[in-house]
């Protein structure tokens, strides 16, 4: 099964997902059916393929070591919740997605775009400063990406599938993941500069990659 072909499956079972059981209107499930049985007649996807697609197995796909100001860290666990994955940090402190591939592509091309972003609204928030003749401390830096990653966790939580703690639930069951919870220390920030973070995470955007769906695939 090429790319394209697996894109398209997917994007169907997406939409047939949109059920009122998970959430959806009545009106909003119907149009979501409806969508689904006209890209299913278009390009020739039946029932079947659409089983094949969702029964597909989960795996664990390690990422790169985080960053310096641990933006990744602080965006795993919705990113992964947004896209239908498990994120957890293994005894490395390397950050993992668990889920089916697809997914993991997704979330894993998700979380280095968010990390730019992030990092761009930083490099523009100094540049800012600078023009102040206001200094720019770790302090003031760490707190503009603490409100910055505040205000995208926000947005992810919102628009997170309805049924995404089930979706966890069965990966960690299938993947017969034994996992622990782990509390960070809490951080005493600049408001003023965590405001300024907060206020920059508004332009966050959470789009799937267009033309190849990102550059990473799984080995």
């Amino acid at each position: 099964m090429n790319d394209s072909r697996k894109k398209m499956l997917e994007k169907v079972r997406a939409i047939l997902s949109k059920t009122m059981d998970n959430g959806c209107t009545e009106s909003e499930a119907m149009a979501a059916l409806a969508k689904a049985s006209e890209l299913m007649a278009t390009y020739d996807i039946s029932d079947a393929d659409i089983s094949a697609v969702a029964h597909e197995k989960a795996t664990i796909f390690k990422t790169a070591d985080t960053d310096f100001y641990e933006i990744k860290k602080n965006l795993c666990v919705n990113v992964g919740r947004f896209t239908n994955c498990k994120a957890f940090t293994d005894r490395d402190k390397v950050i993992n997605f668990a889920g089916k591939e697809n997914d993991i592509v997704f979330a894993t091309w998700l979380l280095d775009t968010l990390r730019r972003f992030v990092m761009r609204a930083l490099r523009q928030y100094q540049a800012d400063r600078a023009k102040k003749r206001l200094g720019n401390s770790n302090w003031t830096s760490v707190s503009f990406v603490v409100g910055c990653a505040k205000r995208i966790n926000e947005k992810l939580k919102e628009l997170a599938p309805v049924n995404w703690a089930k979706t966890q639930e069965l990966i960690v069951k299938e993947l017969n993941m034994s996992l622990t919870k782990s509390r960070g220390r809490g951080k005493e920030i600049n408001q003023y500069a965590a405001q300024s973070g907060y206020k920059a995470g508004n332009s966050a955007r959470f789009d799937r990659p267009v033309g190849n769906g990102g550059t990473l695939r799984l080995k």
